[in-house]
């Protein structure tokens, strides 16, 4: 009894403010979020950068262009133009990778045709990635147009694509002879190449087309220009930019097959296509001709690939955690 005692003494002894400590209550600290805000581009730059796809594509490419633009330099008029001495010349110390049937060192031409088909396929690839966009915003909103461009891209997707450039390219060297062969190029790969973005992005536009925001647009009469390119195209942004990394070594591989045909560049251009043309007549007892230059070409496809498949992971929300 008499410690229960004792204890409420000490407890009378002492007053509510010895007790308890009051908490300061700091309104802009019960703001502060203690997470990082999600921002779904920054998301997208970890995912990416952590991948060692995306660094090997990226640190190999890097080697590439800087092996384009300064390998070149290093020639001589004699490499780029031939000369008799060197026709199918063997590899050694002078020509590291040979000479080809016309006397040019094939390493220098190599290295300056891969940035002609670089460039090629480059440009091929904006001009079809742009007409895809624009086309398959439109494809998708205009439901009165479906049926055109699914017949268009039902004709066309059934017919194998290089037999559709070979095509337009050899109309078009007649008729459009004014042009130079780089353009014709050019033209013959976008004139249908754009179809299969279009029809990809006119998928997506018809899952997100019913959706709320779209539907409040339409509703406040918003210019048809304004929902696809404000609505439509963010949400689909990703999906267009990995599908350009992966349409450039298809144009690589498209420049390349129609130089090897004989439908694409003439002979006397450097590009790798031309290049690997001329070695095939040589390749039974010179095959350093064909080697070479399709080593150059296949490792430029293979980094494309690995940056679109590293890109395509990055992109997926799912892949965010």
């Amino acid at each position: 009894m008499s410690e229960i005692a004792l204890n409420n003494e000490y407890e009378l002894d002492h007053s509510l403010d010895d007790l308890f400590v009051p908490v300061k209550i700091d309104e802009e600290e019960s703001e502060h979020l203690s997470a990082e805000p999600y921002s779904y581009w920054k998301s997208v730059f970890r995912v990416f950068i952590h991948k060692p796809a995306a660094i090997i594509s990226i640190i190999t490419f890097i080697i590439l262009i800087i092996g384009i633009v300064v390998i070149p330099q290093f020639a001589s008029a004699t490499d780029f133009e031939g000369g008799v001495a060197f026709v199918n010349a063997a590899p050694s110390a002078n020509h590291i990778w040979g000479c080809d049937s016309k006397g040019r060192d094939l390493f220098f031409i190599t290295w300056s045709g891969a940035g002609s088909s670089l460039g090629l396929a480059l440009i091929s690839s904006a001009i079809v990635t742009v007409l895809g966009v624009i086309f398959g915003l439109t494809w998708g909103y205009l439901k009165k147009i479906d049926w055109f461009f699914v017949e268009l891209y039902n004709l066309v997707v059934n017919i194998p694509s290089l037999l559709v450039y070979m095509l337009l390219s050899t109309i078009f060297s007649h008729s459009l002879p004014w042009i130079s062969p780089e353009g014709r190029l050019i033209f013959s790969l976008c004139i249908t190449g754009w179809l299969g973005l279009a029809y990809m992005i006119r998928n997506q536009v018809l899952i997100i087309d019913n959706r709320e925001y779209n539907v409040a647009s339409k509703t406040l009469a918003t210019p048809a220009s304004r929902i696809m390119f404000k609505n439509y195209l963010p949400f689909i942004l990703g999906i267009i930019i990995t599908d350009f990394s992966l349409i450039v070594p298809g144009m690589i591989s498209s420049e390349v097959s129609m130089s090897y045909f004989g439908v694409g560049l003439p002979k006397d251009r450097i590009a790798i296509g031309a290049i690997l043309e001329l070695g095939t007549k040589e390749f039974q007892q010179r095959p350093w001709q064909v080697l070479a230059p399709g080593l150059l070409m296949a490792i430029i496809i293979f980094i494309f690939f690995l940056f679109g498949m590293a890109l395509s992971d990055a992109l997926d929300p799912k892949k965010h955690r």
